[in-house]
């Protein structure tokens, strides 16, 4: 699939440019799903910033010096 560029609408009202995709020289307006295409951005971002929290809570602890972890102590 590739590298796609998203470029959202213009805020300079002198461009009257609309969100676009971009892929390989490739232009796709996105003149009525803009909005739509941003809200799932975000909720995309959003998704990978809870993995990625949620990642970090579940990896591994490192076992203080002279433990190893998986071994019981015999008394």
């Amino acid at each position: 699939m590739g590298k796609w560029t998203y470029t959202p609408v213009s805020t300079d009202p002198a461009l009257e440019k609309g969100a676009t995709l971009r892929h390989e020289g490739l232009e796709v307006g996105l003149h009525y799903s803009s909005s739509i295409f941003e809200d799932f951005l975000d909720a995309v971002c959003r998704i990978q910033r809870e993995f990625n929290r949620r990642s970090q809570e579940a990896a591994p602890r490192k076992a203080p010096a002279g433990e190893r972890s998986g071994q019981t102590s015999r008394v």
